[in-house]
C-alpha cells in the first residue's frame, strides 16, 4: 500500500510539473534534474542531487524530507589536510539569480536508512528559508545516471506543496 501511495503522488506530480526531476514555485525557485541514487549493495544510504536555480530573492535550502528515508542530512565535501571527507552542513546559500548545483564532489543530499529502489521514484520535498516548500519526483538512478528531460522556467503549475 505504501509503495502505490508512493507512486500515485509521483504520477500526480509528474502530471502537473510536466515530467521527471522538474518541479516549479512562483517564488522563483526551479528544481531541475533531481534524481536519486540507492544504496550500494549491502548499504542502506542513498544520495540525491539536483539543479537549483534561484529566479528569486536569495534564500536557503534548509532540509528535505521524504517517505523514502527517515532521515535526510544536507551534506558538502571538504577537502581536510588533502583528505576529501563529507561532512553534514545546516543550509545550502541559493543567492538571486544563481545556479546551485547538488552533485557528486559538491553540495548533496544523504538518504540513511532509505527504502528507495532502482527503477522507481521518490518524492522529494524541500524546505527554505523563504520560499514555499516545494515537492519534485525524482527517479531513483544507476550511480552516474541522469535525466535531462525538457526544462521549463518557473512558474506556479501547482507542483510546489506548502506545509
Amino acid at each position: 500500500m505504501r509503495r502505490f501511495c508512493l507512486t500515485l503522488a509521483a504520477l500526480t506530480l509528474i502530471g502537473c510539473g510536466g515530467g521527471h526531476g522538474h518541479s516549479h514555485s512562483g517564488e522563483g525557485i526551479e528544481i531541475s534534474n533531481a534524481r536519486i541514487n540507492p544504496p550500494l549493495p549491502g548499504q542502506s544510504t542513498g544520495v540525491a542531487f539536483m539543479r537549483l536555480d534561484n529566479h528569486g530573492e536569495d534564500d536557503r535550502l534548509l532540509a528535505i524530507t521524504s517517505p523514502v528515508s527517515g532521515r535526510i542530512e544536507l551534506h558538502t565535501h571538504l577537502n581536510d589536510g588533502g583528505i576529501m571527507q563529507m561532512r553534514r552542513v545546516d543550509g545550502i546559500a541559493l543567492p538571486h539569480g544563481e545556479t546551485v548545483e547538488l552533485k557528486p564532489g559538491g553540495f548533496h543530499v544523504m538518504l540513511f536508512e532509505t527504502t528507495a529502489t532502482l527503477g522507481e521514484e521518490a518524492v522529494l520535498t524541500l524546505d527554505f528559508e523563504k520560499a514555499e516548500d516545494l515537492t519534485v519526483a525524482a527517479p531513483i538512478v544507476l550511480r552516474g545516471e541522469t535525466d535531462h528531460g525538457s526544462h521549463s522556467k518557473s512558474s506556479d503549475h501547482g507542483s510546489s506543496t506548502k506545509h
